[in-house]
C-alpha cells in the first residue's frame, strides 16, 4: 500500500489479516480505503469490483457485501461490460431455446395434422367405395372435421354403417 501500487489493491485483503489483532471488518475497511483514495473514479469503480470478488473467496460473502456495496461494484465499467456480456449469451440462449421449443410445437402439430388428414382420407376413401357418389356431402363434412379424436371416433363407427343415412349419423356423432 505504501508504495501506492494501485493495480495490486483487489489482492489486498488476501495478503492482509494474518495478525490476530486485526478482525477481517478491521482488513476489508483498510483496503476499500486505500481504493477510495485513487482519483480515478473509474479505476476506483475497477479495483472495488476485484475486490469484492477476491474478498468473497476469503471472508463471509454477507461481509463483504455490507462493506463494498452492490451499487459500488455495479457502477465498475468493467462489471457493466460483464453483465452486458452475460445479457448477450441469455438472449442467444433464450432465442435458441424458443426456436427448439418451437420447431418441436411445429413438429408435434405438424404430426398431428398429417394424422387428422390421414384419417379424413381413409374415411372418405371408405365412403366413396361403400357408398359411392351418395357419399360426396359426407365426405366434405369429414374433410372438415380437424380433431383427431372426433375423426377416430367416426373410424372406430364408420365400418357399421350399412346405409348412407347410418353413416350420415355416425358423422354427426348422433350414432355411435
Amino acid at each position: 500500500m505504501s508504495a501506492r501500487l494501485a493495480g495490486l489493491y483487489p489482492l489486498l485483503p488476501l495478503m492482509k489479516g494474518e495478525k490476530e489483532e486485526e478482525s477481517p471488518e478491521q482488513v476489508l475497511k483498510e483496503c476499500i480505503r486505500a481504493v477510495q483514495e485513487i482519483q480515478d473514479e473509474t479505476l476506483q469503480l475497477n479495483l472495488l469490483a476485484a475486490m469484492a470478488i477476491l474478498a468473497g473467496g476469503r471472508y463471509p460473502s454477507d461481509m463483504v457485501l455490507s462493506m463494498i456495496r452492490g451499487e459500488m461494484v455495479m457502477e465498475s465499467p468493467i462489471f457493466q461490460e460483464w453483465v452486458k456480456d452475460a445479457e448477450a449469451r441469455a438472449r442467444i440462449a433464450g432465442k435458441a431455446e424458443g426456436k427448439a421449443e418451437g420447431k418441436a410445437e411445429g413438429k408435434a402439430e405438424g404430426r398431428a395434422e398429417g394424422k387428422a388428414e390421414m384419417a379424413q382420407e381413409a374415411i372418405c376413401k371408405y365412403l366413396e367405395v361403400k357408398f359411392d357418389t351418395a357419399s360426396l356431402d359426407l365426405q366434405q363434412q369429414v374433410r372438415s372435421i380437424s380433431s383427431l379424436d372426433e375423426l377416430n371416433r367416426i373410424m372406430n363407427s364408420i365400418y357399421t354403417a350399412g346405409t348412407a343415412d347410418e353413416a350420415r349419423a355416425i358423422i354427426k356423432g348422433t350414432r355411435s
